[in-house]
């Protein structure tokens, strides 16, 4: 009889126990039919990797909420229950959570590619062996190619023409302090003198040349020019006060005298901030493409127009990839930013800038223009601006 009463009274202690600090709810499996601050919690936590639309959320476990989160479990490797148990609970809000994969553009139909060469003699980097440098040249094919001792260029031209698409890839690799060069017009008065970008790359000798971030245009019209460097002097050091989808939203991507290009949020740094990190050119355009490797989230959503376009990015320190792709003719269309990241991250970018495209852009090999003239308001032509970026020097400039 005592024995019955001793249990019944422990009996109660537990319930009581259990009345006074029930299951918490980071023990709690949340399952379809609940409603509480944790589920919508758990939803918010699932828009942010996707696995939910940009809609507004309700603190109830739905039939689609069951679905999202079977989704985040197979995207995860973690059992398909629907429910939000202890194992899944500790993947959702980890930092190892995968997020969910942005469809991809649909996939190009390209056209043959020229077949290389012969080439001359290289050494084991790829440079040129013997000799000062080498060319080769084949407009028809559509590839161009630059042999010195410290830079090798690489240009093939690709092309859809089912959409139509035309667009210029271009392989760079540099050594020995060979690197980008930012030319303008006037030094003395930036941004007031304007030149056919080939112009000033024949000037210049450059072997390889190509419209940048047209600041210039900014400064003429009196509104935010971004934060731009030149050759270590700060032209400007006003920006937008935070990032954002319009265009340009002044991104910048900063270059280091070892060879390396670095991406940054329009607000991320200060001019003098990036001077004093030993940013040698600075320039402001945007969105950034690339960083660490990744795309950017906004040309999911944003920058769908169908443009030319071109950018500049980095597979490593003096590896570059640039994407120059025709618009605004009968031969292409343009294409779209996320196009454009994609490519580069198939070609092991890390790091991207979209710089200034429209009728801007233009890339110039030797003194000549290789991309066909955009039209705009019925006439076809390139902006004439007041700098560009350019590598190598020649003196065998093709006009």
């Amino acid at each position: 009889m005592m024995r019955n009463k001793i249990f019944a009274w422990m009996l109660l202690i537990v319930l009581a126990v259990g009345m006074i600090c029930p299951a918490s709810a980071e023990e709690e499996v949340l399952k379809f039919g609940d409603q509480s601050e944790e589920v919508l919690r758990m939803k918010q936590r699932l828009q942010e990797l996707h696995y939910i639309g940009n809609e507004k959320l309700a603190n109830s476990f739905s039939r689609k909420t069951v679905e999202s989160l079977k989704e985040f479990q197979r995207a995860n490797g973690l059992p398909e229950t629907g429910e939000l148990d202890a194992q899944t609970r500790e993947v959702l809000y980890s930092e190892n959570a995968l997020r969910k994969p942005h469809p991809r553009m649909p996939e190009l139909n390209l056209s043959p590619l020229p077949e290389m060469p012969e080439m001359p003699a290289t050494d084991a980097e790829g440079f040129l062996a013997e000799g000062d440098e080498f060319f080769y040249e084949a407009d028809d094919d559509g590839l161009w190619i630059y042999l010195g001792k410290d830079l090798k260029i690489v240009i093939t031209r690709k092309e859809d023409r089912g959409i139509p698409l035309v667009w210029f890839e271009t392989e760079i690799w540099t050594r020995n302090g060979e690197k980008f060069r930012s030319v303008m017009t006037d030094p003395e008065h930036p941004g007031k003198k304007f030149q056919y970008p080939y112009v000033i790359s024949r000037e210049n000798r450059f072997v390889l040349g190509f419209s940048d971030d047209f600041y210039a245009t900014r400064m003429a019209d009196k509104v935010t020019v971004g934060i731009i460097i030149r050759n270590g002097e700060i032209i400007s050091d006003r920006t937008n006060s935070k990032t954002g989808h319009h265009l340009p939203n002044l991104d910048m991507m900063a270059q280091y005298p070892d060879g390396t290009l670095t991406v940054y949020d329009c607000n991320e740094f200060t001019a003098e901030e990036l001077a004093a990190k030993g940013a040698v050119n600075v320039y402001s355009f945007g969105p950034w493409l690339i960083r660490d490797g990744e795309i950017n989230e906004l040309v999911y959503s944003y920058y769908r127009g169908i443009e030319p376009r071109q950018a500049l990015g980095m597979i490593e320190p003096n590896h570059y990839f640039l994407v120059s792709a025709q618009g605004r003719n009968s031969s292409s269309k343009g294409t779209n930013l996320q196009r454009i990241a994609e490519i580069m991250q198939d070609h092991g970018v890390t790091e991207a800038l979209n710089l200034d495209g429209g009728n801007t852009m233009a890339l110039v090999f030797r003194g000549r223009m290789l991309n066909k003239l955009a039209v705009f308001r019925k006439k076809a032509f390139v902006r004439t601006v007041t700098s560009i970026i350019g590598i190598g020097t020649t003196d065998n400039q093709d006009e």
